[in-house]
């Protein structure tokens, strides 16, 4: 996100600096072209910042928008995906299935705060319900410590966000 700021603000100057040699080194004095260039950098910064990111838009989805969005991101991925009833979906959001035929159960928590050991119990119990190969939770956010302890031994994936929006990336999603 710091790094995004600092391309904008970037990209800000060299369009101010480009409007003041426009305007000194014009071989006419025409304020129009200053004027005209400075609301140009203006609506440029204001743009810039209002152009939702992905980690915005993340963050202001809803539960079910989120699942569906995954749905989305996997299916670009390459993975055949299957997305379970909203409600008595038995721990599971996702069934996801690999070309090899690797399947993977999908708990997915659109939270504000760190996600707890709840989501790997609901995980956990999807696999074998489901007859998955593995279970993962993937989140928005971060997990507790808590949540953590109990994916080890269950050979649970958590995926925080920082891992979600780089695999977000790495496939070309926006």
């Amino acid at each position: 996100m710091q790094k995004q700021i600092r391309r904008r603000m970037t990209a800000l100057l060299f369009a101010g600096v480009g409007a003041i040699a426009v305007y000194f080194f014009s071989s006419s004095w025409e304020p129009l072209i200053l004027i005209i260039s400075i609301v140009g950098c203006i609506l440029f910064l204001i743009l810039s910042f209002l152009t939702p990111t992905l980690e915005n838009r993340l963050d202001r989805m809803e539960g079910r928008e989120f699942e569906e969005w995954l749905v989305e991101l996997f299916e670009k991925a390459g993975y055949r995906v299957e997305l379970t009833p909203a409600s008595r979906d038995f721990g599971a959001d996702l069934l996801i299935e690999d070309a090899q035929g690797y399947r993977i159960a999908i708990q997915a928590k659109r939270y504000s705060s760190a996600v707890g050991l709840e989501a790997v119990q609901q995980v956990a119990a999807a696999v074998p319900f489901y007859d998955m190969d593995e279970g993962w939770v993937v989140t928005n956010s971060t997990y507790t410590e808590a949540a953590y302890q109990l994916a080890e031994p269950n050979r649970i994936r958590l995926i925080d966000r920082k891992e979600l929006l780089e695999f977000a990336h790495e496939i070309g999603f926006r």
